[in-house]
């Protein structure tokens, strides 16, 4: 059996796992879907698709993770969009607090970015 001084955890993976399921029902409410990738060892990785016809806009989509993060002590966020990624990916970059932000890669028609 280890020692306590052995076990180590990563207190950004649980920070991250916290707002996931938020994320989640938020994302789904709007017709998107959402999947993580990555270690979230230094950000939490998210792809988001739209996944019913009528999915909404991008925008509405950042909205809602963003109140997500404004139900916490976290609520003074804000996003930054990067664009020029592969295979038209557009990364919506949400800044939490210090270096704790989230990226959100989309992959969707152009009628629902922002």
């Amino acid at each position: 059996m280890k020692d306590k001084s052995e076990v180590v955890t990563n207190g950004r993976a649980v920070f991250y796992t916290v707002l996931w399921e938020n994320f989640r029902q938020a994302a789904l409410e709007l017709g998107w879907t959402l999947a993580l990738h990555g270690s979230m060892a230094s950000d939490m990785d998210i792809i988001g698709v739209p996944w019913i016809e009528e999915a909404k806009p991008v925008s509405e989509l950042i909205k809602a993770l963003s109140a997500c993060v404004g139900n916490t002590i976290w609520a003074d966020s804000h996003f930054e969009k990067h664009i020029g990624k592969p295979h038209g990916r557009v990364v919506y970059t949400l800044a939490i607090f210090t270096d704790y932000y989230i990226d959100l890669s989309v992959f969707a028609p152009e009628s629902l970015l922002v």
